[in-house]
């Protein structure tokens, strides 16, 4: 039996956060935990950017060129927040706690 795609597809993330782990390596816990605080407050922000991004393409939608772009922004918007959410996933696995953040 060989290695299915989606566990390939595991272990290339889990390879490709490697240098966050090894950068983090040996950092105070405080330290690593204003980061991974710093992390989650960039994802709620790109987040709520991927949001705004999701309204202006639905409400252009009856503009075929205006939307295409709106769309584009979207996914760019989407990766950005995806790939945050990688990142902080990786510190939070490496502080082995979420620490507490407020609201806003």
């Amino acid at each position: 039996m060989g290695i299915s795609a989606d566990d390939r597809q595991k272990t290339q993330a889990q390879t490709a956060m490697l240098p966050i782990v090894g950068l983090t390596d040996g950092l105070p816990k405080n330290v690593l935990e204003d980061l991974v605080i710093e992390a989650i407050y960039k994802h709620r922000y790109l987040r709520d950017i991927a949001e705004l991004r999701h309204t202006a393409t639905r409400r252009k939608a009856d503009y075929e060129n205006a939307n295409a772009q709106a769309h584009f922004d979207y996914v760019r918007a989407m990766s950005d927040m995806h790939a945050q959410q990688t990142v902080l996933s990786t510190l939070l696995a490496v502080l082995g706690y979420v620490p507490k953040t407020s609201a806003d």
